[in-house]
C-alpha cells in the first residue's frame, strides 16, 4: 500500500495568509471619528472638573 505523504483526512477549508504582506488599516467614517473625538473631549472635561473639585 502506497501512502501519499501529504494525505489529510479532512481537506483544508481555508488558506493561511501571510501577515507580512497585509497592512492593517482601520477605516472609520468622519461621523464616527468626530463622535470619538467629542466623547474624549467631554470625558476629559469631566475628569478635569472632578480632579479640580477634589483638590479644593
Amino acid at each position: 500500500m502506497i501512502q501519499n505523504r501529504y494525505y489529510r483526512k479532512h481537506p483544508r477549508s481555508h488558506v493561511k495568509a501571510n501577515s507580512e504582506d497585509e497592512e492593517k488599516v482601520l477605516n472609520l467614517s468622519g461621523i464616527a471619528a468626530a463622535g470619538i473625538l467629542a466623547f474624549s473631549f467631554v470625558n476629559g472635561l469631566f475628569l478635569g472638573y472632578m480632579w479640580k473639585k477634589s483638590r479644593c
